[in-house]
């Protein structure tokens, strides 16, 4: 029944009459929703990013209107109301699949098949921001582009990570053109882009420049890195149910960017030096990606290092949580990362880490954890063997991160996002910089 699950704090309690009287005295900032449309029980990282900020924003907006709007790539852009939006977000908290959608009748879906302009309701004055990637379609940007430019309305873009750029030997050609036409129409198209570490503000700057784009301004915002809803309430019990042999833990996709390869290596060169006793499993937690097929039938080959390699392929967040507390520590040997939200994750469960120093993970593990260069099989090995034996440096960051490590919440993020979003509202001049009822009515 509704009345017996748990809050979510996903609730907002505006009255409709609030409601209006926000959108008849504010300009409007608007939340694109798209990037959530898909999720289908399991949230891919952007999708946890739009999800935490919606959740932010909705406590911290103070006396900013917020309202949240989805695309549609045959009308346009569609407010969402605040009910939808507490189900859309309580859906991707509680990781439940998407629901069916109910057939359409034949008239409604020949009508569809019109083509109109698109739509939005929005206003001058507004600012759209988008936390997601590729949500309007490379041959509809022109159009979008041109409905914002139209309403005088502020595009606020997101750059997660570069990687199709840097290392499309890792991507399908249609991957990187996908990618590129994206970044290019975001530095186009934005008056404000965010990105999510300072590596990547970085590397965006350096893209634009080399495409030649008079970009906005590209911020960096810090991302909430609090443990999602499931993981805090599994984490409650979490340390009851790992006793079981020592083993060191790494949360991520198989793919050929994170490296796991390295580890491979590393875990032969300890066990050979040390002996099975004395040497931790690792343990590996995550989907099957791309690229990876060789690795995989290497560890099948050698029967996963005579089982000293685990591989936990689907993991719900309740054993996601008992892997956390249980493990001596994490590793994370990726090549590169926008982020790195798996060392916060980390972190947030009082484990130190064995960390890659590329890119942006240094952002993330600060003085808490160590580093190793991602291509160095000799440095890894040194660093995660001293995990392993050094006890009393093991236990000194984990004092550390009890000490003086504290996960940002969602509403602190929101709270920078607004000070960054705030000052465009000021480049659209109008009587008293509001907008009344009637302009608010859908715009084509």
């Amino acid at each position: 029944m509704t009345a017996s699950r748990p809050s979510l704090g996903l609730e907002k309690t505006t009255t409709r009459e609030t409601q209006q009287v926000e959108m008849n005295g504010n300009d409007i900032l608007w939340y694109d929703l798209s990037s959530l449309a898909t999720h289908d029980g399991v949230a891919s990282g952007i999708q946890r990013v739009a999800a935490g900020l919606a959740v932010g924003l909705r406590e911290a907006s103070g006396a900013r209107a917020i309202r949240f709007c989805s695309f549609d790539k045959k009308r346009g852009f569609v407010a969402v109301s605040d009910d939808e939006t507490s189900r859309i977000l309580e859906r991707v908290a509680l990781g439940l699949p998407r629901p069916d959608k109910p057939r359409r009748r034949l008239v409604d879906r020949i009508r569809r098949r019109r083509r109109t302009p698109l739509a939005a309701p929005f206003a001058p004055g507004d600012v759209l921001f988008n936390p997601g990637f590729a949500t309007y379609k490379r041959e509809q940007q022109p159009e979008v582009a041109a409905l914002l430019a139209r309403l005088r309305v502020s595009y606020v873009g997101s750059v997660y990570d570069l990687v199709p750029v840097l290392f499309p030997e890792w991507w399908r050609p249609d991957q990187q053109s996908r990618y590129r036409d994206w970044l290019v129409w975001t530095g186009r198209s934005a008056a404000l882009v965010l990105a999510c570490s300072n590596s990547t503000r970085g590397d965006a700057l350096r893209f634009f420049a080399g495409e030649k784009i008079a970009a906005a301004p590209v911020e960096t915002i810090r991302l909430g890195d609090e443990l999602p809803h499931r993981l805090r309430a599994a984490s409650a019990d979490a340390a009851r149910g790992a006793a079981q042999p020592p083993y060191v833990l790494y949360v991520s996709t198989l793919e050929v960017r994170k490296n796991h390869r390295l580890l491979f290596q590393v875990w032969r060169r300890l066990l050979a030096a040390h002996g099975r006793e004395r040497i931790p499993d690792l343990l590996l937690a995550g989907r099957r990606g791309w690229l990876i097929d060789d690795f995989v039938t290497e560890l099948e080959q050698c029967r996963f290092l005579d089982g000293k390699i685990l591989w936990r392929e689907h993991v719900e967040d309740d054993e996601l949580a008992r892997l956390y507390a249980g493990c001596l520590f994490s590793v994370y040997p990726s090549l590169y990362e926008g982020w790195g939200l798996p060392v916060a994750e980390s972190l947030a469960f009082g484990k130190t880490a064995v960390v890659s120093s590329a890119s942006s993970l240094p952002e993330v593990g600060c003085a808490f954890v160590d580093y190793h260069d991602p291509h160095d099989v000799a440095g890894a090995t040194a660093r995660i063997e001293r995990m392993v034996f050094d006890r009393a440096h093991r236990e000194s960051l984990e004092r550390a991160i009890r000490e003086r490590f504290r996960a940002r919440t969602w509403a602190e993020s929101a709270v920078e996002l607004l000070s960054h979003v705030e000052p465009l509202f000021a480049r659209v001049s109008g009587p008293a910089g509001t907008a009344t009822a009637a302009s608010r009515a859908v715009v084509r």
